[in-house]
């Protein structure tokens, strides 16, 4: 079983805790469409994705879906239980076939209370969180639908570290009503924007794939006024 993402993860913690810390983890498996955790549940555990693609969203009062963001290989969840977090506020579900580690949030915090480079990695992550958090309010807010996409399409192909060699590919099966979500628009706009992009050969489909043609086009989007 793949582990690269663990152990990046643990390198960052005090050489002597390193191995009983690797121990209180646990591999998760997720078939495409299966949640990790349910918004309101019991926020006991702390992930890391292995691989694969999650999804973070919540339910609006009127049923729709929002799109908070995606978790790739790497990033980390349930973060919440470094400030006493006592539910998930969202949903976290597999966009994909995925694998994750999962802590106790006990077994973490312990862990943490002797081991200050971890620590420091973890408000580290969680500070880069936050930023982004804030980079897509600001891109998101008031602005034209078709800067909001360009800016939510650009910051996914930063965040998935997607190589830009033949096209910048998301296989998380990226759809309208995903991008919907994350920018607070409707599916009928958003469907109108791509189809325009793709005319434009800014972006286009290989599959289920959505691949970014002309990164430079894109951010002539994504600059407009």
């Amino acid at each position: 079983m793949k582990d690269e993402m663990l152990s990046m993860f643990l390198e960052k913690s005090e050489s002597i805790y390193r191995e009983s810390l690797r121990q209180s983890f646990s591999p998760v498996k997720l078939v495409k469409g299966e949640y990790l955790f349910f918004e309101g549940d019991k926020a006991t555990n702390f992930y890391i994705v292995e691989s694969g693609v999650l999804e973070v969203n919540a339910v609006q009062s009127e049923g729709r879906v929002y799109v908070f963001h995606f978790l790739f290989p790497g990033d980390i969840t349930g973060e919440g239980c470094l400030y006493d977090q006592d539910r998930y506020p969202f949903s976290v579900t597999a966009r994909k076939d995925s694998q994750v580690w999962r802590i106790k949030k006990s077994h973490l915090l312990e862990n943490l209370k002797e081991n200050p480079s971890l620590l420091k990695h973890l408000l580290w992550s969680v500070g880069c969180k936050l930023e982004n958090a804030y980079a897509k309010a600001r891109c998101i807010t008031g602005e034209r639908v078709e800067k909001r996409i360009a800016c939510v399409l650009l910051r996914l192909a930063d965040e998935a570290g997607i190589s830009p060699l033949c096209g910048e590919r998301f296989d998380s099966n990226l759809t309208n009503r995903d991008i919907s979500g994350l920018i607070g628009s409707t599916e009928e706009t958003v469907s109108r924007v791509m189809s325009n992009l793709k005319k434009e050969g800014v972006i286009a489909t290989k599959g289920k794939e959505l691949v970014i043609l002309d990164r430079e086009k894109l951010m002539l989007f994504f600059g407009s006024a």
